[in-house]
């Protein structure tokens, strides 16, 4: 069974994911009170689903990128809960990787190849990375095609042609996909208003890892420990 856990948008969301179906979901706003929600939230939301950590196989979360105290807050709170539970194993998602797998379905559907995963940086430069949607060894259904970068919205036709991108159609999920509505881009876009890196789809990513028996200390969207990805200097958020 897996516990997945993400904190990114100023939400707190946590997933039970069993031999890949979904058991139970939670989600709570917070603002700058993490510290103190997160451990009683986990606790709680156990509890309520008659559920132990010695029922527990592995612990996926977000690692970002996203805000530096959530991030830093979460992989702390996971380590602690590692170095108690040695049976528990680890598993570090990129969140950009997450927010792309729970729109995975939708791109197949329209026959798309290519996602663009965006996360509020809070400096009106989101953080964005495209996915290349298929089988792949090491990545299972999911293969970066370039590094994590941060991008204005007016640079974002830039992006798409420094990538080789502007000429193939890309579905854009996540943060300011609003903004691009009225762009002349070869974006598709979703009318989902959630569209943010939870723990649905860090515990999906983990699910489909560990199902493809990909070598995850080769992954570059998964990992064997929490390791944060600021890709920046810290903020103070």
């Amino acid at each position: 069974m897996i516990l997945a856990i993400e904190s990114n948008s100023l939400k707190l969301t946590l997933c039970l994911l069993n031999d890949g179906k979904l058991i139970s979901n939670f989600s709570l706003s917070f603002k700058n009170d993490l510290s103190e929600i997160l451990i009683p939230s986990i606790n709680n939301f156990l509890k309520k689903n008659t559920i132990t950590l010695k029922d527990i196989s592995f612990l996926a979360i977000g690692c970002g990128p996203g805000s530096f105290t959530s991030i830093r807050t979460l992989i702390a709170a996971a380590k602690g809960i590692i170095i108690s539970n040695k049976h528990i194993k680890s598993i570090g998602i990129n969140s950009l990787a997450a927010l792309a797998m729970s729109f995975i379905e939708e791109a197949e559907i329209k026959n798309i190849k290519y996602i663009v995963s965006s996360i509020d940086s809070k400096r009106q430069e989101p953080f964005l990375q495209t996915f290349e949607i298929g089988d792949f060894e090491n990545n299972s259904k999911l293969n970066p095609t370039n590094e994590i970068k941060t991008v204005k919205v007016q640079d974002l036709k830039k992006y798409l042609l420094e990538n080789n991108l502007h000429t193939k159609d890309i579905l854009f999920v996540g943060h300011n996909q609003k903004l691009l509505v009225n762009e002349r881009m070869n974006l598709h876009l979703l009318e989902s208003k959630n569209q943010f890196s939870d723990a649905l789809g860090v515990a999906k990513l983990s699910y489909s890892l560990i199902n493809s028996k990909a070598n995850i200390t080769q992954s570059k969207i998964g990992y064997n420990k929490f390791k944060p990805l600021y890709v920046r200097f810290a903020d103070i958020n």
